[in-house]
């Protein structure tokens, strides 16, 4: 009985050490297969011919974008799959698209459209629904600022006979649209009823101007700060340009966080043309993330040289900017809300990789 009792132990004994050493040599196989790495994000070119793009309006995700096309003489809106390639129709125009804006909350798109009998205005959503749809007199492109916190409502601002300006709200819920009370034809949502706009006292040159901010509840207007040339806003992101009191050939970046409190300054190169002030164009992807923008090397002015910029990130603790790329021109951008990548151009036409730091077209020019 003992015999048999230690045999069995023997055994046991065994095959727990035979366990064992199969899986040791299992985990050291496993150890030994490489991890599957993230398939790599290529960026497509659009598959359209060059003559047929008008531009691209901006995103709608972190892969994809809204894209103004003509197809057979008519005006369409397409979505663009930047990593997959694939374009989907969203709208086909019964007439000319002359703007288009994506609202805040990426699900609706503002279209003004003019044909030989009509000017309207339409809210559509990415389906290509029309949900809302008015008239306007003017045949001119239209200023659009969409409120971030009520989507509802939006400014459209436009001049009249070249002299009148007409700045407007529209509450696409009741689709009412009355004047609002502005000496800018580029008033910017600061909160659901807020709004602010810098009145730059008939200065050409765009070197003077006072801020101010409106309520579009009591239509009251009231000047908050004097010394401000221009702004930036985006959430609590607010920064006013200033010409430097120290050098003509600098431009100020005043930061204030949060809004009305200084909170850091930055000066960059000025840059002009035909004596007028160019401001910088600034994009950020969401609340509390780095800011970036375009910036001249040096002090320009344009109608003599066209200048050497570059997109930098803005660091307003060591008051410096950090180059990122060189780029050709002083043109528009807006960064994807992951923060990855910015659209870059006049037609949002090139793509900046900001980890790779390269610069793709995103259509062959002819």
């Amino acid at each position: 009985m003992k015999t048999a009792i230690a045999t069995m132990m023997k055994l046991t004994l065994m095959l727990m050490l035979l366990f064992c050493v199969f899986f040791l040599i299992s985990c050291s196989k496993a150890s030994t297969i490489p991890e599957k790495k993230e398939k790599e994000k290529v960026l497509h070119e659009l598959p359209l011919e060059y003559e047929n793009f008008r531009k691209i309006i901006g995103w709608v995700s972190d892969e994809e974008v809204l894209v103004h096309a003509v197809k057979e003489k008519r005006d369409m809106l397409y979505l663009f799959n930047l990593f997959n390639g694939k374009l989907t129709t969203v709208y086909e125009a019964d007439a000319i698209i002359l703007t288009a804006v994506i609202s805040e909350d990426k699900q609706k798109i503002f279209i003004q459209t003019v044909g030989e009998d009509n000017r309207e205005l339409k809210i559509i959503n990415l389906s290509g629904t029309i949900e809302q749809k008015t008239t306007i007199q003017t045949n001119g492109y239209l200023n659009i600022n969409w409120n971030p916190v009520d989507q509802n409502n939006l400014f459209i601002s436009y001049y009249k006979h070249e002299e009148e300006m007409i700045v407007q709200k529209w509450d696409i819920k009741t689709n009412q649209i009355t004047d609002v009370k502005s000496s800018s034809l580029t008033p910017i949502w600061y909160s659901a009823n807020l709004y602010l706009y810098v009145d730059n006292l008939n200065d050409f040159s765009l070197q003077t101007g006072n801020l101010y901010m409106g309520d579009i509840r009591t239509k009251k207007v009231t000047q908050i700060r004097s010394q401000v040339a221009d702004f930036y806003l985006n959430n609590d992101t607010f920064i006013t340009f200033s010409p430097s009191d120290f050098s003509k050939d600098e431009l100020l970046l005043n930061r204030q966080y949060p809004f009305m409190v200084d909170n850091g300054f930055i000066t960059i190169p000025k840059v002009s043309m035909n004596d007028r002030l160019v401001f910088p164009y600034l994009t950020q992807s969401s609340r509390e993330q780095a800011i970036y923008g375009i910036f001249a090397k040096n002090s320009t002015q344009l109608e003599i040289k066209s200048g050497d910029f570059q997109f930098s990130k803005l660091n307003f603790d060591t008051q410096k900017i950090e180059p990122i790329i060189d780029l050709p021109d002083n043109a528009p951008i807006s960064i994807s809300k992951d923060g990855n990548y910015s659209l870059y151009g006049w037609r949002y036409e090139y793509m900046i990789d900001l980890e790779k730091q390269k610069l793709y077209p995103l259509i062959q020019s002819e």
